[in-house]
């Protein structure tokens, strides 16, 4: 007959009783998520044709940023939804630029300062009112010899209206055009 060793029984007996004495452990049951989608809008943009008595014309409608421009025959229009906007000629010379300043809040006096913040501040010549389709403004000039290289001559600073939003800012530019060129681009302008 094989005696078990007294120190293997006591241990395996001491290890018995620990285990014994522990407090219960529970499995918590598994968690459970729920997740609700919602609808987020998302920004459009379309171009649309429509007719006139004059020749064909095109519409480029911005529903994010609240805009809609009448783009002449010929014209190229591109852009993203609640970004930007581009518009060039036939001629391809000069272009017009509609970008989003931010699509919080903002006054005209907040938009400029962030202007004079950025890299064409130091070459303000002039700021004064104006006016973007009903929409109060500022027409500021650059010098002539501003070396940015996006070629920006021209700016206008407006306040589109509130669309949803709030109001926000839109930062219009012109490159290579002369006052004549961009004030007939900003009167095709509409806020939405």
């Amino acid at each position: 007959m094989v005696r078990p060793k007294f120190g293997v029984g006591i241990m395996a007996l001491a290890l018995l009783a620990a285990c014994a004495f522990q407090p219960p452990t529970t499995v918590a049951p598994p968690l459970t998520v729920t997740a609700t989608v919602t609808s987020v809008p998302q920004p459009s943009a379309t171009a649309v044709l429509t007719s006139g008595p004059e020749a064909r014309a095109s519409e480029y409608k911005d529903t994010w940023l609240c805009f809609t421009v009448k783009v002449p025959t010929g014209w190229t229009a591109d852009g993203v939804p609640g970004g930007f906007a581009s518009f060039t000629p036939e001629t391809g010379q000069s272009s017009f630029r509609i970008t989003n300043v931010a699509l919080e809040e903002t006054t005209l006096t907040q938009a400029l300062d962030e202007l004079r913040r950025g890299s064409l501040g130091a070459f303000i010549q002039e700021v004064k009112d104006f006016t973007v389709g009903d929409r109060p403004a500022l027409w500021v000039t650059l010098s002539p010899d501003n070396p940015d290289s996006s070629g920006i001559k021209l700016v206008v600073l407006v306040i589109a209206p509130d669309c949803g939003d709030g109001p926000h800012a839109l930062f219009i530019s012109a490159t290579e055009a002369d006052q004549e060129a961009f004030k007939m681009f900003l009167s095709q302008i509409r806020f939405i």
